[in-house]
């Protein structure tokens, strides 16, 4: 399996991911695009980055695409430098803008035509027609009358369409109706499972969650955190919801007594709480009451990308 790599002057490999992004930064007058970021995605890998509009997802991606030239700092492609204004490796590299924009007079079939021989690549056709028919796409259609959600489809056949080894997905599906969503996220899968490498920008985080491994979040250009969506939302608060015995009075938390809990709603017949660390000090004093029965609500990626929020804040 070839992992790509570039010899050193010993003539051993170093070998280096397809995506590296080191001390990035990009101001735009005194505001802030990004700054000092730096991260790498490995062969195979979908890598999720979130951050609502604003925190410097679209700057980070257009400086590795060399549609915006940085401060300082620097992105790598495949091994090869990015130097703004001098875009290479079409062949190699799937892209997909937040706001995707092609020929409007052109029919899809057409403008993917032309975009798709940009990398020299003689069996694009039938690829296409493939990705057409998943996505339920119309591509003898002019791309001006088409709806917002199916110029988005041509937007991912066109990002798909080539077999990149590199795919830079900006909110790929946005405007897209749920079933088509799904479509868009196996076949992130699918070029991921064949070695591709995949940096999925978005601000849905149901998404992410569903396919990547790990993501980086952003919080006004900085990096808040860079770990497994899995740590991400164990990181968070843990959620516990109590039912108490017919006819128990609900107790009242002692929140004075127990560090980090709060609670989350409570009713005639049950307490759901949130709390950071160890259960222990919360089941110790649960153990107190009749409890009939506990459940443990998994924390979301959407809870725990709010409580990362919050405490940058607090920075």
């Amino acid at each position: 399996m070839n992992h790509g790599g570039r010899c050193n002057t010993s003539g051993g490999m170093v070998f280096m991911k397809p995506i590296e992004v080191k001390m990035l930064t990009k101001f735009y007058g005194s505001a802030r695009g990004v700054e000092d970021l730096s991260f790498d995605i490995a062969r195979g890998e979908i890598f999720g980055y979130l951050g609502p509009n604003g925190s410097g997802k679209t700057t980070t991606i257009r400086c590795l695409m060399g549609l915006l030239r940085p401060m300082r700092g620097q992105c790598r492609l495949l091994g090869e430098r990015v130097v703004a204004g001098r875009a290479t490796q079409h062949a190699r590299i799937g892209y997909l803008p937040g706001e995707f924009r092609i020929w409007p007079r052109l029919t899809a079939r057409r403008s993917l035509g032309i975009l798709g021989a940009l990398g020299g690549d003689g069996n694009i056709a039938g690829r296409q027609e493939r990705l057409a028919e998943r996505l339920d796409l119309d591509l003898n259609r002019r791309v001006g009358s088409l709806s917002k959600g199916n110029r988005q489809k041509v937007g991912v056949v066109c990002a798909f369409q080539h077999q990149p080894e590199v795919l830079i997905l900006d909110e790929p599906t946005i405007g897209l109706d749920p079933l088509v969503r799904q479509v868009v996220l196996e076949l992130i899968r699918e070029v991921a499972d064949a070695g591709a490498t995949v940096l999925l920008s978005s601000h849905d985080l149901s998404e992410v969650a569903a396919v990547c491994g790990r993501a980086a979040i952003l919080r006004e250009g900085r990096l808040v955190e860079l770990a497994p969506v899995s740590k991400i939302v164990q990181q968070g608060e843990r959620h516990l919801k109590v039912w108490f015995a017919k006819g128990a009075k609900v107790p009242r938390l002692p929140a004075d007594h127990i560090d980090g809990i709060r609670v989350i709603k409570q009713d005639v017949e049950s307490l759901h709480v949130a709390y950071h660390g160890s259960a222990d000090a919360v089941l110790k004093w649960l153990a107190r009451f009749p409890v009939a029965r506990i459940a443990t609500p998994q924390t979301s990626l959407e809870d725990a990308f709010i409580q990362y929020y919050q405490k940058a804040g607090r920075l």
